[in-house]
């Protein structure tokens, strides 16, 4: 019975993971390290734009 709901069973991507349930797995929890860094240097290069963008930047020294 079980591999015939298997071979109905579609293929959704996104829900490799949804076996877990107090756990992650490496991989999700290496994309997830990934966005947290990505997510990071995103912030501060809005920060130095912002920066950039503004008065203060354009003061003589």
């Amino acid at each position: 019975m079980s591999n015939k709901l298997v071979q109905e069973a579609p293929f959704h991507p996104g829900y490799e993971d949804a076996g877990y349930k107090n756990e992650v797995s490496p991989a999700i929890a290496e994309l997830e390290s990934f966005r947290k860094t990505n997510a990071r240097y995103l912030g501060f290069s809005e920060l130095i734009v912002d920066f950039c963008k503004s008065p203060k930047s354009f003061t003589p020294a």
